[in-house]
């Protein structure tokens, strides 16, 4: 696989954004078939920039940066940011402000995430950044990033370690008829389109590739974790992810990310600093947190971005 190349939209240097308080920078890195990943770079006046403390921040499906850094400034990259963190918000192909090959087509896959784009945007960050450098994912993004990682031991050796929130692979042993029906009809459509109308049906801003829709069902039956032409075992990949690794659930994720299934996910992980975190008043939270609140909101704020934090800086002379 080549080497992606960052490419910078003049200007490049950082710049701070209007009423926000924050010095900001976007910038492409091309993986593969002429797509180009959208990053922008966050940091306050006083951060030590590419010294300090990086976070590599990847959101989930039919979602874009967005979900972590707003145009104004605010959601849950701006707790880091005000802790003097350098915020790396990217985004995958299709998403936000990732540009498009001259012909569009929706041909990639859940392999395609894990596989390509990841990688290279962990590269990517990695060049431009010299201090500690985490990866903080929220749903799919997590899950593929831990399979993408443990298909390619040299892109862990950048990383400091793996933050994910809200990640586990779906299967139908949660969520009862109503997931079966939704995960087949999902796949339906999508199949029918060509992509899954997420922006359309109101699921969020981003759609997504029929392909990966067709693999979330392929996958649900019987809990497999694999790639489209099944050569790849992703279970098997996980057990290949050395590095540190703190996953985060709310305790009334049932449908999206149980916390069943994020134990399943943080089990089959090869490291030997594993955390598995989960929100909710059983075990000393104030409140039982859900699939976005665990990240977006002041009571993520308050709880769990915080300890999400700490563990960083316990972990930030790795890598």
């Amino acid at each position: 696989m080549s080497q992606p190349t960052p490419v910078s939209t003049p200007p490049s240097s950082t710049r701070p954004a209007p009423a926000t308080g924050l010095l900001r920078n976007e910038w492409w890195t091309e993986p593969t078939g002429g797509h180009q990943l959208h990053v922008l770079e966050a940091r306050s006046e006083t951060a030590q920039g590419a010294a300090g403390v990086g976070i590599l921040c990847l959101h989930g499906l039919f979602s874009d940066a967005r979900f972590f850094l707003s145009s104004n400034g605010t959601g849950p990259a701006r707790y880091f940011i005000d802790q003097g963190c350098t915020v790396y918000a990217a985004e995958l192909r299709g998403h936000g402000g990732s540009r498009w090959p001259e012909k569009r087509v929706w041909d990639w896959s859940f392999d395609t995430y894990a596989q390509q784009d990841i990688p290279a945007l962990v590269r990517a960050a990695r060049e431009r950044h010299t201090g500690p450098l985490f990866l903080l994912a929220h749903s799919m993004a997590g899950y593929a990033a831990l399979a993408g990682l443990g298909l390619q031991p040299e892109v862990q050796r950048m990383l400091s370690g793996v933050c994910v929130l809200s990640s586990a692979v779906n299967d139908y042993s949660d969520g009862g008829l109503k997931k079966a029906l939704m995960v087949r009809f999902s796949s339906l459509l999508s199949g029918l389109l060509g992509r899954f109308p997420a922006k359309a049906l109101k699921q969020g801003p981003a759609d997504e590739p029929a392909a990966l829709m067709r693999q979330f069902a392929d996958w649900a039956p019987t809990g497999a974790f694999r790639s489209l032409d099944g050569a790849t075992d992703y279970w098997q990949a996980l057990g290949q992810v050395t590095l540190p690794v703190f996953s985060g659930v709310g305790e009334a994720d049932v449908f999206h990310a149980s916390p069943r299934r994020a134990g399943k996910l943080v089990e089959k992980l090869g490291s030997g600093d594993k955390t598995l975190v989960i929100c909710g008043r059983s075990h000393g939270f104030a409140s039982d947190f859900g699939h976005f609140d665990i990240l977006r909101g002041s009571r993520a704020q308050q709880e769990v971005l915080p300890r999400v934090h700490e563990w960083m800086r316990a972990h930030a002379g790795g890598a």
